[in-house]
Protein backbone atom coordinates (compact mmCIF):
# COMPACT_ATOMS: atom_id res chain seq x y z
CA UNK A 1 0.00 0.00 0.00
CA UNK A 2 1.11 3.53 -0.68
CA UNK A 3 -0.70 6.46 0.95
CA UNK A 4 0.87 9.03 -1.38
CA UNK A 5 -0.17 7.14 -4.51
CA UNK A 6 -3.64 6.62 -3.07
CA UNK A 7 -4.09 10.37 -2.64
CA UNK A 8 -3.02 11.05 -6.23
CA UNK A 9 -5.33 8.35 -7.59
CA UNK A 10 -8.12 9.63 -5.37
CA UNK A 11 -8.14 13.03 -7.11
CA UNK A 12 -10.78 14.34 -4.72
CA UNK A 13 -11.17 17.58 -6.66
CA UNK A 14 -12.52 15.84 -9.75
CA UNK A 15 -14.65 13.45 -7.70
CA UNK A 16 -16.68 16.06 -5.84
CA UNK A 17 -16.52 19.30 -7.85
CA UNK A 18 -19.85 18.75 -9.66
CA UNK A 19 -21.78 17.16 -6.78
CA UNK A 20 -24.40 18.76 -4.57
CA UNK A 21 -23.40 19.45 -0.96
CA UNK A 22 -25.47 16.48 0.26
CA UNK A 23 -23.87 14.12 -2.25
CA UNK A 24 -20.43 15.46 -1.38
CA UNK A 25 -21.01 14.59 2.28
CA UNK A 26 -21.87 10.99 1.34
CA UNK A 27 -18.87 10.72 -0.99
CA UNK A 28 -16.47 12.15 1.58
CA UNK A 29 -17.48 9.67 4.27
CA UNK A 30 -16.39 6.81 2.01
CA UNK A 31 -13.21 8.64 0.98
CA UNK A 32 -12.27 9.31 4.60
CA UNK A 33 -12.88 5.69 5.60
CA UNK A 34 -10.49 4.53 2.88
CA UNK A 35 -7.84 7.08 3.87
CA UNK A 36 -8.21 6.07 7.54
CA UNK A 37 -7.57 2.43 6.58
CA UNK A 38 -4.28 3.53 5.03
CA UNK A 39 -3.19 5.98 7.74
CA UNK A 40 -4.00 3.71 10.67
CA UNK A 41 -1.98 0.87 9.13
CA UNK A 42 1.20 2.96 8.86
CA UNK A 43 3.47 4.85 11.22
CA UNK A 44 5.89 7.74 11.62
CA UNK A 45 9.53 6.58 11.74
CA UNK A 46 11.78 8.91 13.74
CA UNK A 47 15.46 8.09 13.20
CA UNK A 48 18.54 9.60 14.76
CA UNK A 49 21.12 10.65 12.17
CA UNK A 50 24.16 8.39 11.74
CA UNK A 51 22.71 5.94 14.24
CA UNK A 52 20.58 2.79 14.32
CA UNK A 53 18.38 4.29 17.04
CA UNK A 54 14.74 4.88 16.07
CA UNK A 55 11.18 5.27 17.38
CA UNK A 56 7.89 4.38 15.70
CA UNK A 57 4.70 6.37 16.32
CA UNK A 58 1.52 4.61 15.19
CA UNK A 59 -1.69 6.66 14.73
CA UNK A 60 -4.71 4.82 16.19
CA UNK A 61 -7.43 7.43 15.65
CA UNK A 62 -7.83 10.23 13.10
CA UNK A 63 -10.30 13.04 12.54
CA UNK A 64 -10.76 14.43 9.03
CA UNK A 65 -11.32 18.05 8.07
CA UNK A 66 -12.39 19.20 4.62
CA UNK A 67 -13.05 22.79 3.55
CA UNK A 68 -13.62 24.01 -0.01
CA UNK A 69 -12.46 27.53 -0.71
CA UNK A 70 -14.60 29.87 -2.79
CA UNK A 71 -18.26 30.82 -2.98
CA UNK A 72 -21.23 28.61 -3.77
CA UNK A 73 -24.08 26.88 -1.95
CA UNK A 74 -22.70 23.43 -2.77
CA UNK A 75 -19.24 24.09 -1.32
CA UNK A 76 -18.27 21.93 1.65
CA UNK A 77 -17.44 24.30 4.48
CA UNK A 78 -15.58 23.16 7.59
CA UNK A 79 -14.74 26.26 9.59
CA UNK A 80 -12.91 24.27 12.26
CA UNK A 81 -10.15 23.63 9.72
CA UNK A 82 -7.13 25.70 10.76
CA UNK A 83 -5.43 26.04 7.38
CA UNK A 84 -7.91 27.98 5.24
CA UNK A 85 -8.31 31.46 3.78
CA UNK A 86 -9.49 34.28 6.01
CA UNK A 87 -13.14 35.16 5.46
CA UNK A 88 -12.38 38.88 5.22
CA UNK A 89 -10.07 38.25 2.27
CA UNK A 90 -7.05 39.70 4.07
CA UNK A 91 -5.02 36.50 4.06
CA UNK A 92 -5.13 33.62 1.59
CA UNK A 93 -3.22 30.50 2.59
CA UNK A 94 -0.98 28.77 0.05
CA UNK A 95 -1.84 25.19 -0.91
CA UNK A 96 0.30 22.79 1.12
CA UNK A 97 2.45 20.33 -0.82
CA UNK A 98 1.18 16.78 -0.26
CA UNK A 99 2.16 15.35 3.12
CA UNK A 100 3.11 18.52 5.03
CA UNK A 101 2.73 18.18 8.81
CA UNK A 102 0.65 21.13 10.03
CA UNK A 103 1.21 22.02 13.69
CA UNK A 104 -1.54 23.97 15.48
CA UNK A 105 -3.04 24.43 18.94
CA UNK A 106 -5.06 21.20 18.74
CA UNK A 107 -2.24 18.91 17.58
CA UNK A 108 -0.70 17.89 14.26
CA UNK A 109 -2.44 17.32 10.92
CA UNK A 110 -1.28 15.20 8.02
CA UNK A 111 -2.30 17.34 5.04
CA UNK A 112 -3.58 16.28 1.63
CA UNK A 113 -4.65 19.60 0.10
CA UNK A 114 -5.60 19.82 -3.57
CA UNK A 115 -6.20 22.61 -6.07
CA UNK A 116 -4.27 24.88 -8.41
CA UNK A 117 -4.22 27.87 -6.05
CA UNK A 118 -5.56 29.13 -2.74
CA UNK A 119 -8.77 30.52 -4.30
CA UNK A 120 -10.05 27.10 -5.40
CA UNK A 121 -8.24 24.77 -2.98
CA UNK A 122 -9.72 21.83 -1.13
CA UNK A 123 -8.28 21.90 2.39
CA UNK A 124 -8.11 18.23 3.35
CA UNK A 125 -6.31 17.05 6.47
CA UNK A 126 -6.27 14.34 9.12
CA UNK A 127 -5.69 15.26 12.77
CA UNK A 128 -3.85 12.50 14.62
CA UNK A 129 -6.29 12.27 17.52
CA UNK A 130 -4.73 9.23 19.27
CA UNK A 131 -1.52 7.23 18.87
CA UNK A 132 0.83 4.69 20.41
CA UNK A 133 4.62 4.77 20.66
CA UNK A 134 7.00 1.90 20.00
CA UNK A 135 10.38 2.92 21.41
CA UNK A 136 11.88 -0.57 21.50
CA UNK A 137 14.41 0.55 18.87
CA UNK A 138 15.51 3.62 20.83
CA UNK A 139 19.09 3.04 22.00
CA UNK A 140 20.23 6.61 22.63
CA UNK A 141 18.91 9.86 24.16
CA UNK A 142 16.63 7.96 26.50
CA UNK A 143 14.72 9.90 29.13
CA UNK A 144 11.35 9.67 30.86
CA UNK A 145 8.46 11.46 29.12
CA UNK A 146 6.42 11.36 32.34
CA UNK A 147 3.21 12.93 31.02
CA UNK A 148 3.12 10.61 28.00
CA UNK A 149 3.79 7.56 30.17
CA UNK A 150 0.94 8.53 32.50
CA UNK A 151 -1.37 8.74 29.49
CA UNK A 152 -0.22 5.34 28.23
CA UNK A 153 -0.85 3.70 31.60
CA UNK A 154 -4.36 5.18 31.78
CA UNK A 155 -5.37 4.10 28.29
CA UNK A 156 -3.83 0.72 27.64
CA UNK A 157 -0.75 2.09 25.88
CA UNK A 158 -2.67 4.63 23.79
CA UNK A 159 -1.97 8.37 24.05
CA UNK A 160 -5.31 10.21 23.77
CA UNK A 161 -4.05 13.79 24.00
CA UNK A 162 -3.27 14.87 20.40
CA UNK A 163 -0.94 17.73 21.44
CA UNK A 164 1.43 15.15 22.98
CA UNK A 165 2.30 14.17 19.42
CA UNK A 166 4.59 17.22 19.30
CA UNK A 167 6.88 15.52 21.81
CA UNK A 168 6.42 12.05 20.37
CA UNK A 169 7.73 13.26 17.00
CA UNK A 170 10.04 16.16 17.74
CA UNK A 171 11.53 15.39 21.18
CA UNK A 172 12.95 11.90 20.76
CA UNK A 173 16.51 12.83 19.77
CA UNK A 174 18.93 15.73 20.15
CA UNK A 175 18.94 18.42 17.47
CA UNK A 176 22.74 18.54 17.78
CA UNK A 177 22.96 15.09 16.23
CA UNK A 178 19.91 15.58 14.06
CA UNK A 179 17.02 13.26 13.25
CA UNK A 180 14.51 12.56 10.50
CA UNK A 181 10.76 11.88 10.39
CA UNK A 182 9.35 9.76 7.59
CA UNK A 183 5.96 8.23 6.92
CA UNK A 184 6.05 4.45 6.46
CA UNK A 185 3.08 2.70 4.86
CA UNK A 186 1.56 -0.44 6.32
CA UNK A 187 1.49 -3.69 4.38
CA UNK A 188 -2.30 -4.03 4.43
CA UNK A 189 -5.31 -1.89 5.25
CA UNK A 190 -6.14 -1.36 8.92
CA UNK A 191 -9.31 -2.83 10.41
CA UNK A 192 -11.43 0.03 11.77
CA UNK A 193 -14.14 0.22 14.39
CA UNK A 194 -17.47 -0.58 12.77
CA UNK A 195 -18.83 2.98 12.87
CA UNK A 196 -17.21 6.37 12.52
CA UNK A 197 -17.82 8.93 15.27
CA UNK A 198 -18.37 12.63 15.85
CA UNK A 199 -15.21 14.71 16.01
CA UNK A 200 -14.29 15.95 19.48
CA UNK A 201 -15.16 19.58 20.31
CA UNK A 202 -16.01 20.47 16.71
CA UNK A 203 -18.97 22.88 16.70
CA UNK A 204 -21.57 23.81 14.16
CA UNK A 205 -21.18 27.32 12.78
CA UNK A 206 -23.56 30.18 12.04
CA UNK A 207 -23.15 33.62 10.48
CA UNK A 208 -22.88 36.51 12.90
CA UNK A 209 -21.81 40.01 11.83
CA UNK A 210 -20.79 38.65 8.40
CA UNK A 211 -18.51 36.07 9.98
CA UNK A 212 -18.89 32.37 10.76
CA UNK A 213 -18.79 31.66 14.50
CA UNK A 214 -19.57 28.55 16.59
CA UNK A 215 -23.19 28.13 17.69
CA UNK A 216 -23.07 28.80 21.43
CA UNK A 217 -24.64 26.56 24.07
CA UNK A 218 -27.26 29.18 24.93
CA UNK A 219 -28.73 28.88 21.43
CA UNK A 220 -29.19 25.10 21.61
CA UNK A 221 -32.32 23.08 22.41
CA UNK A 222 -32.76 19.98 24.55
CA UNK A 223 -32.49 17.81 21.42
CA UNK A 224 -29.13 19.24 20.37
CA UNK A 225 -25.82 17.54 21.14
CA UNK A 226 -23.20 19.68 22.84
CA UNK A 227 -19.47 19.57 22.24
CA UNK A 228 -17.47 17.63 24.81
CA UNK A 229 -16.45 20.88 26.53
CA UNK A 230 -20.17 21.82 26.69
CA UNK A 231 -19.59 25.23 25.12
CA UNK A 232 -21.15 24.83 21.68
CA UNK A 233 -23.59 22.91 19.51
CA UNK A 234 -21.81 19.84 18.18
CA UNK A 235 -21.14 19.38 14.45
CA UNK A 236 -22.85 16.14 13.39
CA UNK A 237 -20.34 15.02 10.76
CA UNK A 238 -18.99 11.60 11.75
CA UNK A 239 -15.50 12.08 10.40
CA UNK A 240 -13.54 10.38 13.19
CA UNK A 241 -12.18 6.86 12.61
CA UNK A 242 -10.55 4.52 15.13
CA UNK A 243 -8.41 1.43 14.80
CA UNK A 244 -10.21 -1.67 16.03
CA UNK A 245 -8.40 -2.84 19.14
Amino acid sequence: MNLRSNIYVLNLYSQIKDLSCEDKEKKLLGVFKELAEHILSGYFLIKKNQSDSFVKVHPTCVEFYCHEEGEGKDKIKDYSAYHRNKEDGKLDKSVFPLGILHNHISGIDMTFEQGEDSANAIRLSALIREFRIDDSGKKEDKYDMEYINIEKKKNGGIVTKPTYLYDALYSQFSIFDGFSIQWIDGEKKAVLEESSELRINVPEYEVENNKHVPVSKKKTTAEDILTKNEKYKQCLRKWKFKLKQ
